[in-house]
């Protein structure tokens, strides 16, 4: 059986739009940055993390994808299993328990993380990234030009990301620790 679709829609593998010279632009420097400076910096800082998030959905879905083609023997098995029973979890409960293990086994937390940074990097190079992306003419240096909150050019693709994780919370007390000691009172 099928993990995936099983006809995925084929895109137009149209002709490569040509890269766009600032020279190019149908509007002139001045009216640009005259538009740049009169927009709404949260309106932009809004547009660069929808850009962000349609990014990251896209780099999921490779990764989605990659998990499912290395747990593919177990899926299948499990699909097998499933089709044409009527009650399904307990005869294909051992075949969902092997799934499940081979794609924890394959999904870790650190994978995941590296595995990210490698295909946004990847994108980056290639010019298939929703942020830098010649063929349609939406390139970095482009989109820097009309939005102050995306950058020329970075150095790390990975590192586009505006919402940064949260960070761990180990600096709080914890419950069996005793309270810090009060600062000694200056008398002058």
């Amino acid at each position: 059986m099928w993990v995936d679709a099983p006809f995925p829609r084929q895109k137009d593998a149209g002709p490569a739009a040509p890269r766009a010279d600032p020279a190019d632009l149908p509007i002139d420097q001045e009216t640009i940055a005259k538009n740049r400076n009169n927009r709404i910096p949260y309106l932009e800082a809004r547009e660069a993390v929808e850009l962000e998030q349609k990014e990251l959905k896209a780099v999921r879905e490779t990764l989605g994808r990659e998990i499912r083609e290395i747990c593919r023997p177990e899926i299948d098995e499990y699909i097998d299993c499933c089709v044409g029973r009527l009650f399904t979890v307990f005869q294909c409960k051992p075949h969902s328990l092997r799934m499940r293990r081979c794609m924890n086994k394959v999904e870790t937390p650190e994978w995941v993380e590296q595995r990210t940074k490698e295909v946004m990097v990847e994108r980056e190079s290639t010019g298939s990234s929703l942020v830098n992306n010649a063929a349609k003419g939406t390139t970095r240096e482009r989109r820097a030009m009309y939005n102050k909150a995306i950058l020329p050019e970075v150095e790390d693709p990975a590192e586009m990301q505006i919402r940064k994780p949260k960070p761990n919370m180990d600096h709080r007390r914890k419950k069996d620790a005793p309270a810090p000691a009060p600062a000694p009172a200056s008398d002058e």
